[in-house]
């Protein structure tokens, strides 16, 4: 889904709200295109990835959460991905099998078992996050430094204000 140009002035002329329409469709035809299934399998052929999407948001999460606190429960690896426990464990089994993630013992509960990323899992993500900064390079190419730099500027304001939005949810 492009945006007109017409829709761009129909934005400015149309205030706050018409700008706020705007943003609303292009946010969601980022999100529309980054989710769909060919872009994932795109952007893995490009890593040198074979993996499904359920394993590649697993390690995402690992990845991001685990330079944090080093290990983390399945339950809330279930949690952060948004899906029911028993799911979690049986992908967690299959990236356990391929190397990519390990198991060890909570020492604060022996009953339970915390979850890590093998260096194999690590080299994985890597590779997917590289990928993915190539598509943002070539999605960009035409963009000078400054507006780039703007860019980042105002999306990393948008992502601190719906950080704080989504936490007030909590209480």
């Amino acid at each position: 889904m492009k945006v007109s140009t017409s829709s761009v002035a129909d934005a400015v002329t149309g205030g706050r709200a018409g700008a706020l329409d705007l943003i609303q469709l292009g946010i969601q035809a980022m999100t529309q295109s980054f989710t769909r299934p060919r872009m994932h399998e795109r952007l893995l052929s490009e890593a040198g990835v074979r993996a499904d999407r359920a394993s590649i948001i697993i390690l995402f999460k690992l990845g991001h959460y685990l330079d944090n606190v080093g290990t983390m429960r399945i339950t809330d690896i279930a949690a952060l991905v948004g899906v029911d426990t028993p799911a979690v464990t049986r992908k967690i089994q299959q990236l356990e099998h391929q190397g990519l993630v390990s198991r060890c013992v909570d020492p604060s509960d022996r009953r339970s078992v915390r979850i890590a990323l093998t260096s194999a899992g690590r080299e994985v993500l890597e590779q997917v996050m590289r990928a993915h900064r190539a598509l943002l390079d070539r999605l960009f190419a035409e963009w000078s430094p400054a507006e780039l730099a703007e860019f980042a500027s105002h999306l990393t304001r948008l992502t601190d204000s719906l950080t704080t939005e989504v936490e007030s949810y909590r209480d």
